[in-house]
């Protein structure tokens, strides 16, 4: 397969982008995202959040930069 545009990640910025270039027809667009297919019933109901904040298969589980402000504390990240 070829594409005209490559984009990896499909947070905020890379679902509007895609969007963007393929909204014409006139590009083909492939979104690359991390992770397994989301067959885990809790990330299709909106309370779910809450049950894959520290799930690792679903959660990078990472941790801030100890920062100074914080009195060199570090805040829990959850990304993925």
């Amino acid at each position: 397969m070829e594409f005209d545009y490559v984009i990896v990640g499909a947070g905020s910025a890379g679902c509007v982008l895609a969007n963007r270039l393929s909204a014409s027809g006139r590009h083909r667009v492939l979104l690359l995202e991390a992770g397994p297919r989301d067959r885990y019933p809790w990330l299709h109901i909106p309370i779910g959040y809450a049950k894959t904040m520290f799930h690792p298969r679903y959660n990078w589980c990472y941790d801030t930069e100890p920062d100074p402000g914080m009195n060199g504390r570090s805040i829990y990240w959850p990304r993925g």
